[in-house]
């Protein structure tokens, strides 16, 4: 996927402006928005409760976090949104080093990944981009903020940190790459480092929605579903798991695993749209983002509390 997309940005950059959202629709039926929504399932896996009632109060700081990003938003969107991008930074980075087993050789490998991964995509496309980067967020701000907030960042000075941020993540990368040699995974540090030079390559010549909703669907949601799909606790085999041995059948299960929180997402989604004023793709993209920053805190928090995958891919 990260071949395809870099190759596409630097042959056809006009393809991916014409095709931006689209990652982000697709990812609203598989992987991307089914990975937050299967929260619902996790949360009453990870901390077992009784009921609906009991569920949902288990839930409930949750939903918590999700009305105080809310109202941060409304009152305040554009440092809401640089603040969900700081969080976006290590929930990215976090998920990556976890998949590639960075954790297990050190701190300076691990945080040199999830820094390094996260500015990497985000940063290059500030660099690049800066007011393709930035339309989302200013749109999002107008529609869900009643009251004019004042404070809109200064795009010049925002490209200007999003470069030096994009530096410190390449250095970060190299970083963690030589602490990962020092563990005695070579291999694995040299795979990092492609990983990482064509996260930069996508968000450097693709447009910035494409790049960033290309690498959401396929490596961030795919690598947390995987994620699920190979925890015990969380597929539950003996809930009727036991004969599920292939990694498809079982993210398959995720997803239906989120068909609970899909019902009433679907429905913010309808409300984000009508509040953003249209249909078509781009605002569904946009409201997705929207919601995204909404739930990104309490998913990232609920993440934290996951057990590390103790299932192989291919067998259950």
């Amino acid at each position: 996927m990260l071949v395809g997309a870099a190759w596409l940005g630097i042959v056809a950059p006009s393809v991916t402006a014409a095709a931006a959202p689209w990652p982000f629709v697709a990812a609203l039926l598989a992987f991307g928005m089914p990975h937050g929504a299967a929260d619902w399932a996790v949360a009453a896996r990870l901390a077992p409760r009784g009921g609906v009632v009991g569920r949902l109060g288990g839930f409930a700081w949750y939903l918590a976090l999700m009305a105080a990003s809310l109202a941060a938003i409304a009152l305040q969107p554009s440092l809401s949104a640089l603040l969900f991008l700081a969080l976006t930074v290590f929930h990215f980075g976090m998920a990556d080093a976890t998949a590639v087993r960075a954790d297990d050789d050190g701190p300076v490998a691990r945080w040199g990944l999830v820094l390094g991964r996260g500015l990497l995509l985000l940063s290059t496309a500030f660099a690049v981009q800066p007011a393709e980067a930035w339309a989302p967020f200013a749109r999002i701000g107008a529609a869900l903020s009643p009251w004019d907030a004042g404070w809109q960042p200064d795009l010049a000075t925002l490209q200007r940190l999003a470069v030096l941020g994009a530096v410190t993540g390449g250095l970060l990368a190299l970083l963690s790459a030589a602490a990962r040699v020092r563990a005695g995974h070579a291999r694995q540090a040299v795979l990092d480092l492609v990983e990482h030079a064509l996260v930069a390559t996508v968000a450097a010549f693709a447009d910035p929605l494409f790049a960033v909703g290309s690498f959401f669907l396929c490596v961030h949601a795919f690598r947390h579903s995987r994620r699920l799909a190979c925890t015990h606790v969380i597929i539950d085999p003996a809930a009727g798991s036991a004969g599920i041995t292939s990694l498809g059948a079982r993210l398959l299960r995720v997803h239906v695993l989120s068909l609970p929180l899909m019902w009433p997402t679907a429905a913010c989604l309808a409300v984000l749209c009508w509040r953003l004023g249209g249909s078509d793709a781009r605002t569904i993209a946009d409201a997705s983002i929207a919601f995204y920053m909404v739930t990104t805190l309490p998913h990232h928090l609920l993440g934290l509390r996951l057990p590390r995958p103790d299932m192989p891919p291919a067998a259950a």
